[in-house]
C-alpha cells in the first residue's frame, strides 16, 4: 500500500509540476543585438506579423530560404512583419546574428530563451509557422507550404494563401497546414 501511495503521489507531483503554455503576450525574445521585448510589442508594428521556427542545420529550411525571401519580399511591402525566432538549444544572440547573415534573411532572427514562445504556439519542428495578427490572435499555424525538402511548382503555398486572404479581409481558407521539418531541439 505504501508503494502505491508513493507512486500516486510521484505521477501527481509530476501532472502538477508540468508547465502551462505561457501566453504569447508575456513572452520575451531577444534581438542578434541583445535588445529585449515584447512578442506583443512587435506584433502591434503591424497588421499581421508572420513568426518561422528555424533551425540553421535543417535541410528543410535551408530548401525553403528562397520561398521565405520571396514571401517577405512580396508581403512585407503591403505591411506583413517577418520574423525568424531560435528556440533550440544554445540560442543566443551572437548566433541569432550570425544565423541571419548565414541564411541571408531579409528578416530578423530572434532568440526564444527557454523555448517559451515555441512552447506557446505548439511548434515542434523548423519551418513551422504561424501568422498572427496584431492582438496575437493565431489565424494561421503549420508549414510554408506543402513540400519538404524538394521543391515542387504544384506545392500549395499555405502561407501565401494564408496571407492573401487575410489582406483582403477574409478569413483564411486553411487556418492550419502541416509543418514538414527538422525536429526543434528546444531548451
Amino acid at each position: 500500500m505504501r508503494f502505491f501511495t508513493l507512486v500516486v503521489c510521484a505521477v501527481l507531483f509530476a501532472a502538477c509540476s508540468r508547465k502551462e503554455p505561457s501566453s504569447p503576450k508575456d513572452i520575451v525574445l531577444t534581438t542578434a543585438d541583445g535588445a529585449r521585448g515584447e512578442l506583443s510589442t512587435l506584433a502591434a508594428r503591424a497588421p499581421f506579423t508572420v513568426v518561422v521556427f528555424i533551425s540553421a542545420e535543417c535541410p528543410c529550411l535551408h530548401a525553403h530560404l528562397g520561398r521565405l525571401r520571396e514571401l517577405a519580399n512580396t508581403f512585407g511591402p503591403r505591411g506583413v512583419q517577418f520574423l525568424a525566432v531560435d528556440s533550440e538549444v544554445g540560442a543566443s544572440p551572437a548566433r541569432a546574428k550570425e544565423t541571419q547573415a548565414d541564411l541571408e534573411l531579409p528578416f530578423p532572427v530572434l532568440v526564444d530563451p527557454g523555448a517559451r514562445l515555441a512552447e506557446a504556439f505548439g511548434a515542434e519542428y523548423a519551418t513551422f509557422t504561424v501568422i498572427v495578427d496584431r492582438a496575437l490572435n493565431v489565424r494561421y499555424r503549420g508549414g510554408i507550404d506543402s513540400d519538404k525538402r524538394k521543391m515542387h511548382d504544384g506545392a500549395t503555398p499555405y502561407v501565401r494563401e494564408a496571407l492573401d486572404d487575410l489582406l483582403a479581409g477574409r478569413p483564411p481558407r486553411r487556418t492550419e497546414g502541416k509543418a514538414l521539418g527538422c525536429v526543434l531541439r528546444k531548451w
